[in-house]
């Protein structure tokens, strides 16, 4: 009898908990529609998914850090980012011990340009992060580049190379690697990438342009070539594989890989560009400078297309309106020797030979041991009269070809002539000092000379490279 009585006071005890229990509704868990935000956002139901996140806040009175999250990230996306910036601020406070937090911090303010504080909240990311993590590195690399800390850029993306080994990652170490102008190195990171990523289109096509650019180009068509059987209409394959047969002088196998490219990137400059210099080649000035136009419409800083755009008037014998790209060109890089080169012939055409003198040393300065460049100095010194300086180029020429420079044939018999000219010079003054019978006097350069100086300058295969690299920045 007693023990029953035990056992009936316990089953008592038990009701009259559960029936506490009962009283006391249990409260729902933070995470409870977590999983159905994140399957929303995932879908890309952004509208549905914006809703529940804001009853959800509402529920949790702004203390549900995922939702906070997800607010940030969609915000974000929806380019309002100094709305998603405060969002992740919010989470931060909720949870100072996360990286992902620190991380979207400073993708938010890397969008912004505010490069300095995205640095900083990445590096608090890297501080606060409990093992390895390749975004935060890569991001780090991002920024330091953009603040021109090249070299502690390239270890952050060696380290994201090596723990993710993904495609961006290998992206950013080639760009840096090419900003730094190693591009030997480049290619090599580029061939591990295209091991790593072999079905990627734009690693394909990152290796095949850096071949083209150490001038490998049986190389460069070949990755090229497997870029665009991934991918046909990848516009910056079809630029290099169009790049490498213009250089060939495959100039309509070049324009139908352009006309491809255009129509899925019709304000590509070196598109424009490329097809501006292969109507040039194919001599069809009108059309080449209405191309060229466009791409200058497009950039209208690109040094290059006004470079391009000087030769094409050059052609049409405009020499002013070249002159006035020319200078252009110049004013933007005054470092190249070729814009001060093709100056030097805007103002031969125009009759300033003395300013065309000074123009062609300047390009001389830049370019030391071109022979192209010292022949059409001497060429413009004996037009302007100077020609004691014109006789000190032809010796330097010769110097130049004794030390094993190659001059080309035309440069040798250009050469040949003008020192002719100057020697019949030279004896008809002698002739007149000592009262002989007065000899004709010798003509300045001819048309002919002239013409060979402004053929012989500008390779239009090098022109082209160059508008592939301006299309590349």
């Amino acid at each position: 009898m007693i023990a029953n009585g035990q056992h009936k006071n316990s089953n008592l005890e038990k009701t009259e908990e559960m029936k506490a229990s009962e009283s006391i509704p249990e409260p729902a868990p933070f995470e409870k529609f977590n999983w159905l935000i994140h399957l929303q956002h995932v879908r890309g139901e952004t509208e549905a998914c914006k809703q529940l996140i804001k009853k959800e806040l509402e529920r949790c009175h702004g203390k549900n850090e995922f939702a906070l999250y997800k607010e940030g990230i969609i915000l974000r996306e929806e380019g309002k980012l100094q709305e998603a910036l405060e969002s992740f601020q919010k989470c931060l406070k909720l949870n100072p011990d996360n990286p992902d937090n620190f991380k979207e911090m400073g993708k938010c303010l890397y969008e912004m340009r505010r490069f300095r504080l995205s640095l900083e909240a990445l590096m608090e990311a890297e501080k606060v992060s409990k093992c390895p993590d390749w975004k935060i590195y890569y991001h780090l690399g991002q920024c330091l580049m953009k603040l021109g800390e090249v070299g502690k850029a390239k270890e952050y993306a060696q380290k994201a190379v090596k723990l993710g080994k993904h495609e961006i990652c290998y992206a950013l170490l080639i760009k840096i690697l090419v900003a730094e102008g190693d591009i030997r190195s480049a290619v090599a990171v580029s061939n591990s990438a295209v091991e790593s990523c072999p079905d990627s289109v734009q690693m394909l096509t990152e290796s095949g342009l850096l071949y083209l650019k150490v001038g490998q180009s049986q190389h460069a068509f070949e990755r090229l070539s497997s870029a665009l059987a991934l991918e046909p209409t990848y516009t910056r394959a079809l630029l290099g594989v169009g790049c490498i047969t213009q250089k060939h002088e495959e100039y309509d196998v070049a324009l139908s890989k352009y006309k491809i490219a255009i129509h899925h990137d019709p304000d590509s400059v070196g598109l424009w560009n490329n097809i501006g210099m292969c109507f040039y080649s194919k001599q069809k000035y009108i059309a080449a400078i209405s191309c060229l136009k466009r791409a200058l419409w497009v950039s209208p800083l690109n040094w290059k297309t006004l470079f391009n755009l000087g030769l094409a008037h050059l052609a049409t014998s405009q020499p002013a309106s070249a002159f006035n790209f020319i200078c252009a060109a110049v004013n933007l890089r005054p470092d190249v020797a070729d814009c001060f080169a093709v100056l030097a012939s805007c103002l031969m055409e125009l009759k300033d030979a003395e300013n065309a003198v000074r123009a062609l040393h300047r390009a001389l300065e830049l370019a030391p041991d071109d022979p192209v460049y010292v022949i059409n100095t001497a060429v413009c010194c004996e037009a302007a009269g100077f020609d004691d300086e014109a006789l000190d180029m032809l010796r330097r020429l010769k110097e130049l070809a004794e030390n094993g420079v190659v001059c080309t044939q035309e440069v040798m018999d250009l050469a040949t002539r003008l020192s002719a000219k100057l020697d019949e010079k030279k004896q008809t003054d002698q002739q007149d000092d000592s009262g002989g019978q007065e000899a004709p006097q010798a003509q300045g350069t001819s048309d002919s000379d002239r013409n060979v100086m402004l053929s012989g300058e500008f390779p239009t295969g090098a022109v082209t490279e160059r508008e592939l690299e301006a299309d590349e920045v």
